[in-house]
């Protein structure tokens, strides 16, 4: 009986060291290939829909600049200190950044759908690294800017509690 079970244990220690394979030598099954191409239909729909968001920022940024330059032209409305067409502009500005940080990680975004998909149809490894590269990208650049906001959150309830 000893014998038996030290015999499955060996068998299954040299299974589990066949199954452990090391990082570069990993292959896509059927399975991993079809979830990659569909992270990497995804990431070009997130990045077409983020294109036209950031697009849409920059647009409502001039239309807020606009109009706000038009009514402190038409009365010299002044609140604080600030005059509208100063409001406009901290509001162009504003709108400018958001809609830029949506159009610089939608061309992440667009990119890594791209390459990943490139690199399932040619079997490139190359192209598959610059679409995992462009992902990585992406992720980090909204983990900055979710931290910096989460900064700001921060600051504003230590500024209203003091």
């Amino acid at each position: 009986i000893f014998l038996y079970l030290y015999q499955i244990h060996q068998n299954q220690t040299n299974m589990e060291q066949n199954q452990n394979t090391s990082l570069f030598s990993l292959n896509l099954d059927a399975q991993n290939s079809y979830t990659l191409r569909s992270m990497a239909s995804w990431s070009k729909v997130l990045g077409w829909v983020g294109m036209i968001l950031g697009i849409l920022f920059i647009l409502a940024g001039i239309m807020v600049q606009q109009a706000m330059s038009q009514y402190g032209g038409y009365r010299s409305y002044r609140s604080g200190g600030i005059s509208a067409t100063a409001i406009g502009n901290y509001g162009l500005i504003g709108y400018l950044v958001l809609g830029l940080i949506f159009i610089v990680t939608s061309i992440f975004a667009i990119n890594t759908g791209g390459k990943i998909n490139a690199a399932l149809r040619s079997n490139d490894q190359a192209a598959l690294s610059s679409g995992f590269a462009n992902a990585r990208n992406y992720f980090a650049f909204w983990a900055v800017i979710i931290i910096i906001l989460l900064l700001f959150v921060l600051l504003g309830i230590l500024g209203s509690l003091g």
